[in-house]
């Protein structure tokens, strides 16, 4: 017969293997100037009406594609206030601006893209998307999806992504755009901010077998443990 303190001790085996088979917490991912509170060079030279400047420089830590893209400060004219917290955003006319974020794709962790899409007052229609794309060479493309902002609001769009062992080591990039143009012949754009890259992980079909009967152990030894 077993006795308590063999019992203790199988039962602390159990319960370490089975912490130890459970994924850690990953590590936020960083996204430089996710806010685009940093600002350009030169500031906002631009002014855009009451509380409102912009500027169309290069847009620190971000790059881009041809077109017009820039950071602007809008004091509630064009747009509600910034959802960060902060008084920037950034802006795209037919345009593309992305950044390729330091970590790599590690098999088994749950990427998930959120930002935030605004829409300007004073626009004709709504253009502004983000996605992840994966890998450098031979690249896949993962599309942020949400609700449309109503005029002058924000909504938050999400692209999720699940690393294979595929991936394992490729880039990741987030990427923010605008294109096309409204029946006025006037560029489309979007407006962004809140930039952030969460990864957590997956939790194999053992690691919930070993949780689960280390659980169920101690429910077991606890049933039977003698009263003093």
């Amino acid at each position: 017969m077993l006795t308590s303190t063999i019992k203790r001790n199988a039962f602390r085996v159990l319960a370490t293997l089975a912490f130890a088979a459970a994924p850690a917490f990953a590590s936020m991912i960083i996204v430089n100037n996710f806010s685009f509170e940093t600002p350009p060079i030169g500031g906002f030279p631009t002014n855009c009406g009451t509380g409102c400047n912009y500027s169309t420089a290069a847009i620190p830590d971000w790059g881009g594609t041809a077109g017009v893209a820039g950071q602007w400060q809008t004091g509630g004219l064009f747009i509600s206030a910034d959802p960060a917290g902060g008084p920037t955003s950034a802006f795209v006319n037919d345009h593309l601006i992305s950044q390729t974020v330091g970590a790599t794709v590690s098999a088994g962790l749950v990427y998930t893209l959120l930002v935030d899409i605004g829409l300007r007052t004073d626009s004709g229609s709504f253009a502004g998307t983000a996605d992840l794309l994966i890998g450098g060479s031979s690249p896949h493309t993962i599309a942020a999806t949400g609700l449309a902002p109503t005029l002058g609001g924000w909504s938050t769009f999400t692209a999720t992504y699940i690393g294979s062992a595929a991936d394992a080591g490729a880039s990741i990039t987030i990427e923010l755009r605008s294109a096309g143009i409204d029946p006025n012949g006037i560029q489309h754009q979007g407006n962004f901010d809140n930039v952030r890259l969460d990864p957590d992980p997956v939790p194999e079909p053992a690691s919930f077998l070993l949780i689960g009967s280390a659980l169920l152990a101690l429910k077991a030894f606890r049933r039977r443990r003698p009263i003093a």
